[in-house]
């Protein structure tokens, strides 16, 4: 094993969240955020074909529909360093592979590991990573996954590093499938993948222990060379203070593209201050150079395409002063936005940011000459404005209904004391009966 996967190994296996309340208060926060967007999910036609062509009875195949499931609406969180989504793969994974008697700390622990690998990963690799064309959700998600697997049964050493390369070897996704069942899938596969290569370790099967090394390992092969491993610094920042706290989590109020929020609250505000889409002669969203590249449809044809394109989402805030989350499941984007779409466009004059930092300004001018402007750098659900577990709540009732969210809130509340038993017993109902109906 070279030295940095040994690095890597050793400091997934010793996290340890005693006396680390804001860790467990952002993963307690995540899971629920996770909840709410699966349980949204369970009814979607989509959702249920998958189901009905696995078994429930599989781990990898749960691994499966949580993830697709979970990350099939677009509802679930984001991380700037990853580009990708955090909770959708790791959570997945975790519940498909967990036993009853599997203590809550370890789960919490072992969500906290998957997190802080993908995420000093992806700051290694980002933005090239993302402007290459994957999706970190998938490609970088299987090592989190592997990982989050690792801490939570306690595996170290070469074992541990011989699953962190099967799943390294799996790694996947294209970010071209935004839009279509492809996108979820790699969330999917990402958590899939990671439970087989647990599978196959603990089955005899034997892999490279030398993932990480900087010649020939994983972030040679995806930054043909460029991105070393840094061993000083991946240490030094390994949970100082921790991934999912600072550059935090994105979390959301709605079921599109995280890299539309900014635009979205910019629209509200203006609404607020009077503006009407069909007051509107131009309006221009303003982006770093490349910080649209999520965005990929400017003329949006379906619903789902719309999760995807900011003209759609300015566009709802602007004509119904809200954003309609029905209006992303429609088949046909209405008549009157193909209409307005002509006097939306993009530039790219807004100066490089750090990846942890977000801007889409919006200018207007509407038909009596007036000019109109917005720019929200911290929208809510944001890391600077959280939800609050309040606000997560009712997300999830919106998912679950009342009585559902308020058991789920009510065990969560108890964490990170006892056992997963509760825990996978209603989830699995929730899931797979759901969607088999």
């Amino acid at each position: 094993m070279d030295e940095n996967t040994e690095l890597a190994v050793r400091l997934i296996a010793s996290v340890d969240l005693q006396g680390r309340e804001d860790l467990i208060g952002q993963a307690k926060l995540a899971f629920v955020d996770y909840l709410a967007a699966l349980l949204a999910a369970r009814q979607e036609p989509a959702v249920k074909k998958l189901s009905q062509c696995i078994s429930a009875d599989r781990p990898e195949d749960k691994a499966l529909l949580y993830g697709f499931a979970s990350h099939f609406l677009d509802f679930d969180d984001a991380q700037a360093n990853l580009t990708g989504h955090f909770s959708t793969v790791l959570y997945s994974a975790l519940l498909a592979a967990a036993c009853p008697e599997d203590s809550v700390h370890d789960f919490l622990a072992a969500y906290i590991a998957g997190a802080e690998l993908e995420g000093l990963l992806g700051k290694r690799l980002n933005p090239e990573h993302r402007r290459q064309g994957w999706h970190a959700t998938g490609t970088i998600g299987v090592l989190g996954a592997a990982a989050a697997l690792s801490r939570l049964h306690h595996w170290q050493g070469e074992k541990a590093a011989m699953v962190l390369s099967l799943a390294a070897t799996q790694s996947a996704g294209m970010a071209f499938e935004a839009g279509s069942d492809g996108k979820p899938l790699h969330a999917g596969f990402a958590a899939a993948h990671a439970l087989q290569a647990a599978c196959l370790v603990e089955a005899g099967l034997t892999a490279r222990t030398n993932l990480f090394n900087d010649e020939t390992g994983w972030l040679a092969v995806f930054s043909d060379s460029r991105c070393k491993f840094a061993k000083d610094k991946f240490q030094s920042d390994w949970l100082s203070p921790g991934q999912v706290i600072r550059p935090g989590l994105w979390m959301k109020r709605h079921m599109y593209c995280s890299a539309a929020i900014c635009a979205a609250d910019g629209a509200e505000k203006l609404y607020k201050e009077g503006l009407r889409m069909a007051d509107v002669e131009s309006l221009t969203a303003h982006f770093p150079p490349g910080a649209d590249r999520a965005l990929r449809y400017q003329k949006p044809q379906t619903g789902r395409e719309g999760q995807f394109s900011v003209e759609y989402v300015i566009w709802q805030v602007l004509t119904y002063g809200h954003i309609d989350d029905a209006a992303f499941r429609r088949s046909k984007v209405p008549a009157e936005f193909l209409k307005d779409l002509l006097k939306i466009q993009r530039a790219y004059d807004v100066p490089a940011l750090p990846l942890a930092e977000r801007a889409v300004p919006l200018t207007a001018l509407t038909r009596d000459g007036r000019q109109w402007q917005a720019d929200v750098r911290d929208p809510q659900g944001s890391p600077a404005r959280p939800l609050t577990f309040a606000q997560e709540k009712e997300k999830l009732e919106m998912a679950a209904g009342n009585e559902t969210a308020a058991r789920i809130v009510k065990d969560v509340g108890g964490w990170p004391e006892g056992t997963l038993g509760h825990c996978i017993e209603w989830i699995e109902g929730a899931t797979f009966d759901e969607t088999t109906k």
